[in-house]
């Protein structure tokens, strides 16, 4: 059955650079998730694994001696992926961490907006080649420069009796209305599924379909205007703290004057907050394959330069760093997001060798390998796979429609540490069929020269 399928494949021992294996290394394919590999590279290369992100909080305006800020309160956000229960209790952690700040700062009341200053971000929502039918899910989650929870939310839907309407709920709650539902209670006997469907105006996601009657489901979706929801969960945090803002809140895309005519005078910093190091945040992109994390980063790279922060300036910046500091060919890579979402993505496995080879010279080497998933790894995504290789590999998956890889390190019975990469494209078959191959070959690397 998989003769139809197109394979590509490389194996190399990193201490040598002796190719022990080569199958069309040099064609490209769709790499699904294994585009994960070359945007996290990209980062640490860039910015070095202790990097941190940094959000500030800055008053736009003259704060008197009763707590009262006569002016706007701005949040200076850069895109921190970590506000969220992966890194905290729950999302809402970092923002009460911050009102805290706030609030032993000696601030009370705001008499402007809660402002989440975007000049710096790309406006663009989406990238262009994603499936229209991925963009309700988490899976497809949207980004910016102040953004909680993933950009995701987690919907509880409630069946009530046979025909009636479903009830639902949702959480970290920002605006009450962003989320809504058509779908009805069904009996057991019929076929239920829920699903969901993107809402034109307001911007939102609604919950279609059926579920079991009396039943209770959840699912992850995506918040469609995810930094002007994030600030309407701060303002309500803001609020349980006893800081009231009069002015509401607004997302600012335009530039300010002095910024136009020059560089502007620092605002007063009321609170900030730190993340964790960037080779932790790799950790949380690569283990369980998050895409939304691999988007911040992305976006991310567009202003390490001074530029706007967004899909096109990151991606020319990945490319630059990945051919410049890893020697990879411009042919060999077609960059169109950071997370592998998209099926225009192309890379050869070469590239993908030449680039685990490489990172294999860097300092953080070790730390790069601990970070990808392993077998038997809780919430990883080898959690079920390739079990009995637990300690000797570290892997990136890679699944979309008729796409599956898997790329990384393994090391050998006798002591060898291999680069591999798999890649498979347009096999017509299960992904677990074609996983079960990859598996095997995997398997037959981990015993080494002569012992198979």
């Amino acid at each position: 059955p998989f003769d139809g399928m197109h394979v590509g494949a490389m194996v190399v021992d990193v201490a040598s650079g002796e190719t022990l294996y080569s199958r069309n290394s040099g064609r490209r394919f769709a790499p699904a998730s294994n585009q994960k590999l070359l945007t996290t590279i990209a980062a640490l290369e860039r910015l070095g694994p202790e990097y941190r992100f940094s959000t500030a909080m800055r008053a736009d305006g003259t704060m008197g001696p009763e707590g009262i800020l006569v002016g706007d309160l701005v949040v200076e956000g850069v895109g921190d992926p970590t506000l969220s229960e992966r890194y905290y209790d729950d999302a809402e952690v970092p923002l009460r961490d911050l009102a805290r700040q706030l609030r032993d700062s000696g601030l009370r009341r705001v008499r402007g907006a809660l402002v989440i200053d975007a000049a710096a971000w790309d406006s663009a929502r989406v990238e262009a080649t994603w499936m229209w039918g991925d963009l309700p899910y988490g899976y497809a989650a949207l980004g910016g420069p102040f953004v909680v929870a993933e950009g995701t939310a987690q919907v509880e839907v409630r069946g009530g009796a046979v025909g009636d309407p479903v009830v639902i709920r949702w959480w970290p709650l920002g605006d009450p209305d962003r989320f809504t539902a058509s779908a009805r209670s069904a009996p057991a006997s019929d076929s239920v599924d829920l699903d969901a469907e993107l809402q034109g105006r307001p911007r939102g996601v609604e919950v279609t379909g059926t579920i079991e009657a009396g039943t209770t489901d959840t699912l992850e979706l995506s918040v469609q205007e995810p930094v002007r929801e994030a600030a309407a969960v701060l303002h309500r945090v803001l609020a349980d703290h006893g800081i009231e803002v009069d002015g509401g809140i607004e997302v600012r895309r335009t530039e300010p004057p002095c910024r136009a005519a020059g560089p502007c005078r620092r605002l007063p910093e009321l609170a900030r907050l730190e993340s964790p190091t960037l080779m932790e945040i790799v950790q949380g992109v690569m283990e369980p394959s998050q895409n939304w994390m691999a988007e911040q980063l992305l976006h991310h790279l567009g202003a390490v330069d001074g530029e706007r922060a967004g899909p096109s300036e990151g991606l020319r910046v990945m490319r630059g760093i990945l051919q410049s500091d890893f020697g990879l060919e411009s042919m060999d890579i077609d960059l169109r997001d950071g997370s592998g979402l998209s099926a225009y993505n192309l890379v050869t496995p070469r590239a993908l060798i030449q680039l685990l080879r490489t990172v294999h010279t860097r300092p953080w080497a070790a730390a790069y390998a601990a970070a990808l998933a392993e077998p038997g790894e809780d919430d990883s995504t080898l959690e079920r796979r390739l079990e009995g290789l637990e300690g000797r590999l570290y892997a990136k998956t890679g699944t979309i429609t008729h796409v599956n890889s898997l790329s990384g390190y393994v090391d050998t019975a006798d002591g060898r540490r291999l680069a591999f990469a798999f890649l498979t494209n347009g096999s017509g078959l299960r992904s677990s069929q074609v996983r079960a191959v990859i598996d095997q070959a995997v398997r037959h690397l981990a015993q080494g020269p002569g012992q198979s």
